[in-house]
């Protein structure tokens, strides 16, 4: 293991430079959540944030973001959709555990949860996480090297229909990096909260993350104008090989306008005009046969999604590595918490 080493990297084109190495369009993705704009983000939300460099023989090999998260459930540092390595490299991927473990030690924490972008992980000394779901690990990808017209023509019927529904209908869509736009996009979203009843971030959090990415022209945010009001909003991400549906809503009062099908065709079409190779839906329930799980209380929003066209893409389930005793306090709650989560939705 004297071939390795880590340290600090606090150069941002460094980071990066080692990321857009890994976002080629035949391997594995690269992550938003783990690149140098998530680290300025997690900074403005008070976290503590790790940028570790993965060296071998002098030569950067992989890159690890840690932010370390204080919570009821426990302390620990969350890698997430990452560390980015070798993780067929057993020896490499050894010593990183360790020196991963060392350090949650030295802050105190109880563990660490790791969620790389690989099929399958086998860690020695972790555990499976309880945590339902990390970070869209069960998610609908669209390939975006077909023309525009291949990409209509592999929609579902119906979500081909209501995109030009809504443009006959004179929906309009603006694209902005202006943060002004926010409350408008908020107050949409808190519509959408209290329809579907589910919780959201606070304000302040979407307003850090969606201006440190904008800053880079990174991040957009998409408005559907209709008859002079603003009834469906999303933001969305895009980084190295891949746009990213992750923040959307829209407003009750008119959800027989299609809005949020414009909203969803004008950004694959943003991410085309970019040269991006895929369009990540961000997250869709998965039966073991990768099959859309329509016993899911999301399912509808699933539907949505698929109806795009594309394919399932599932990755490993992510990991913990104790490093206290105190580790098995915040799991066991997890999993009271997630088999809750399940009686509810089964109820629903």
């Amino acid at each position: 293991m004297q071939n390795f080493e880590i340290r600090e990297i606090n150069n941002k084109k460094i980071w990066e430079d080692f990321i857009q190495t890994k976002s080629g369009k035949t391997t594995s993705p690269t992550s938003f959540i783990h690149s140098w704009n998530w680290g300025e983000f997690s900074k403005k939300m008070g976290q503590k944030v790790y940028r570790l460099g993965v060296y071998e023989q002098g030569e950067l090999a992989g890159v690890a973001l840690g932010v370390l998260v204080s919570a009821k459930r426990g302390k620990y540092i969350h890698f997430r959709h990452g560390p980015v390595i070798d993780w067929s490299n057993k020896e490499l991927v050894e010593f990183v555990a360790t020196h991963l473990k060392n350090l949650a030690s030295t802050e105190g924490a109880w563990f660490i949860r790791i969620s790389p972008l690989v099929k399958e992980l086998d860690l020695s000394g972790s555990h499976q996480s309880q945590m339902h779901d990390v970070d869209s690990e069960e998610t609908w990808i669209l390939d975006l090297e077909k023309p525009e017209d291949e990409l209509l023509n592999g929609m579902r019927k119906n979500t081909r229909y209501s995109i030009r529904k809504a443009e006959k209908q004179g929906v309009e869509i603006i694209k902005t990096k202006d943060s002004k736009y926010l409350q408008t996009f908020w107050e949409i979203m808190q519509d959408t909260v209290a329809r579907q009843k589910w919780t959201f971030y606070p304000f302040e959090y979407i307003k850090n993350e969606f201006e440190t990415f904008a800053q880079d022209d990174q991040n957009l945010l998409f408005l559907a104008k209709y008859e002079g009001k603003f009834i469906a909003a999303a933001i969305f991400n895009f980084y190295h090989n891949q746009s990213v549906y992750h923040h959307s809503g829209s407003l009750s009062e008119f959800r027989k306008i299609p809005a949020s099908y414009l909203v969803q065709w004008e950004a694959l079409k943003e991410a085309k005009r970019r040269g991006l190779a895929r369009h990540n839906f961000w997250g869709l329930p998965l039966t073991e046969k990768n099959e859309l799980d329509m016993s899911d209380p999301w399912a509808g929003v699933g539907l949505f999604k698929v109806g795009f066209g594309g394919h399932a893409e599932k990755w490993t389930h992510a990991r913990d590595i104790p490093v206290s005793w105190k580790y098995w306090l915040t799991h066991y709650f997890e999993k009271f918490e997630n088999l809750k989560r399940k009686v509810l939705n089964r109820s629903n």
